[in-house]
This record gives structure tokens, C-alpha cells and sequence, in this order.
């Protein structure tokens, strides 16, 4: 595989990462706050009367909020994608933590999809503009529906599952955490 002329060569171990991008970090926390409070509020309406009026402004907030975000994670998607590799012979925990990633990235991916592919009405984007609705067959909504709970499920797994990881390595001496703070790691490398 070649690198881009201009790309800095990876400088760090197999343990380390470089510091992310000020753009990287800002989607990232922006992507946790979304997430944390669509799978929060989505699920923690469910134990609610369909007709109470918290249920409803949540279930009217989340298809809006989450559709809006959709471009924001294109974006972090992107410059995940176009940042520099890891070293061919990292070591199995930052393979892991690699897979990790990707999996979180394309249930992200599938939640988002399946969530606008199954919504039975246009919504209106914060009185700006209507996002149609796109799909129109009962059969292929109800199993939008069902897919779309499944991936939330699994997007919940993942994240607490990430959430896990990171205090491993923050009590094992490895503060991966300040990476996303912004904070100089020992290797000040930079990943786009």
C-alpha cells in the first residue's frame, strides 16, 4: 500500500494511536451525544403510554435530530476512512480494537438508514423542509421497524462495550481517553 507523498509516516507503536484531529474529535463527541440520547430516550420512551405527551416529543425529536446528523457522520466516517493506517503488524488488541470500530461504524450506518427508510409519514426537519416518506409497504416498514430495534440493541452493546474498553485502559496506564480530550499523548502524531 502506498501513502500519500504528503501524509506523515506513522511514528507510533502498536499500542498508540496519534492524537485525532480537532474535526475528528468534535464528530466524535457530537456522534456520542446523539447517540447516547437517541438509544436513551428512544428505548426509555417505550416504557411510556404511546399517547404521553414526553413520548411523543421524543418520538418526534429523535427522527429529526438523527436525520440531521446523517451528514455530520458521513463526515467522520470520511476522514475515518481517509486517516492514516495503522502498522501492518499491529499487535491482536488494536486489530480488536480496529474491528471494533468498524463494526460500531457500520451499525451507526445501519441504524441510520433503517431508521429514515422506516419512518411511516413525512417528517418535518425542524419546520425548514419535509423529509418524504420513502418506503410505503406495511411488510417492508414493520421489518424496517424490527431491524432498525435490532441494530439499536447492538449499537447499545457496542457503545457500552467501547465505554468498557476505554476504562480498561485508562486504569491500565493507557489513557486512550485523552486522545478525544485533545490532550498530547507521548507521540503527538495527528490522524486526520
Amino acid at each position: 500500500m502506498t501513502r500519500h507523498p504528503h501524509s506523515p509516516a506513522p511514528l507510533y507503536k502498536d499500542s498508540e494511536a496519534g492524537a485525532y484531529s480537532k474535526p475528528r474529535i468534535f464528530l466524535h463527541w457530537l456522534s456520542a451525544v446523539v447517540i447516547l440520547w437517541a438509544t436513551f430516550s428512544g428505548f426509555g420512551v417505550t416504557f411510556m403510554d404511546r399517547q404521553a405527551p414526553l413520548r411523543q416529543w421524543v418520538e418526534s425529536l429523535n427522527p429529526q435530530l438523527t436525520s440531521l446528523f446523517i451528514p455530520f457522520f458521513a463526515w467522520r466516517l470520511w476522514l475515518a476512512i481517509k486517516a492514516p493506517a495503522r502498522p501492518v503488524n499491529a499487535g491482536l488488541q488494536a486489530r480488536l480494537a480496529r474491528l471494533a470500530h468498524v463494526t460500531i461504524y457500520a451499525t451507526v450506518t445501519g441504524v441510520l438508514v433503517t431508521g429514515v427508510l422506516m419512518m411511516n409519514h413525512p417528517v418535518e426537519m425542524l419546520d425548514l423542509f419535509e423529509l418524504p416518506q420513502l418506503v410505503h409497504s406495511r411488510s417492508a416498514l414493520a421489518q424496517l421497524h424490527q431491524e432498525h430495534h435490532v441494530m439499536c440493541a447492538l449499537l447499545g452493546a457496542l457503545v457500552a462495550l467501547h465505554l468498557l474498553a476505554v476504562v480498561q485502559h485508562q486504569v491500565m496506564g493507557r489513557p486512550v481517553l485523552g486522545r478525544m480530550l485533545n490532550r498530547q499523548v507521548s507521540n503527538p502524531q495527528v490522524r486526520s
